[in-house]
């Protein structure tokens, strides 16, 4: 497995600790918008129009990353991934859709408790790569809030695994029920901002009721 899909999966680690895995219920739908489910996933995190041309879709599946492969389970959409060769950085998305009132606000405090967060990504990423034969050194995270939907928080930081240093960064967002996740690693250097990403998925569930 190439370094970069390591890192993409230890990512993918990290995010999953960070918010519960709760079932979707059901409710009925309004007359005039579809009600978003997983299955809307390919359309919700469709970034194609957000990224610039050096970005190409990719089947996360082929590249083992599906899913099944991930070990997200039925309560999470399929991952999405978007991959530019030059310069090089990988950029992958999924959502969770939380019905449970009290579910979400359990959620919420976690995201805004930006100690456990950078706890959170800083020993999953360690813990990711020991399980790989690894190690990271010289991890480093900054906390924002990038006023993306209900409420956000995005990490980006620096860390070195296998004698390579890596960039990435981490954005999740709420828009009310859907809680999104878009992850990115890339070489030092110049990388694509997410939040141009997460605006454009906060629209997309939009055309969605919840």
């Amino acid at each position: 497995m190439k370094i970069a899909v390591k890192i993409a999966i230890f990512m993918l680690a990290v995010v999953i600790m960070v918010v519960p895995v709760v079932a979707c219920g059901e409710s009925t739908t309004t007359p005039t918008r579809k009600k978003i489910t997983l299955a809307d996933g390919p359309t919700v995190l469709d970034m194609s129009s957000e990224l610039s041309s050096s970005f190409e879709r990719l089947d996360a599946a082929s590249e083992g990353m599906s899913n099944r492969d991930i070990g997200l389970g039925p309560d999470w959409s399929e991952v999405e991934l978007f991959l530019s060769e030059e310069p090089y950085q990988m950029i992958f998305a999924y959502f969770a859709i939380i019905e449970s009132q009290v579910e979400r606000a359990s959620s919420d405090a976690l995201i805004r408790d930006e100690e456990q967060v950078e706890s959170v990504v800083i020993d999953s990423l360690r813990a990711g790569a020991a399980e790989e034969g690894g190690e990271l050194s010289d991890v480093a995270i900054q906390l924002t809030c990038p006023g993306v939907g209900d409420l956000s928080v995005l990490g980006s930081g620096t860390m070195s695994a296998y004698g390579v240093s890596v960039g990435y960064d981490i954005l999740i967002f709420k828009s009310n029920k859907v809680y999104v996740f878009i992850c990115s690693s890339y070489l030092p250097g110049e990388s694509v901002s997410l939040i141009p990403s997460a605006e454009g998925i906060e629209q997309r569930i939009g055309m969605f009721s919840q």
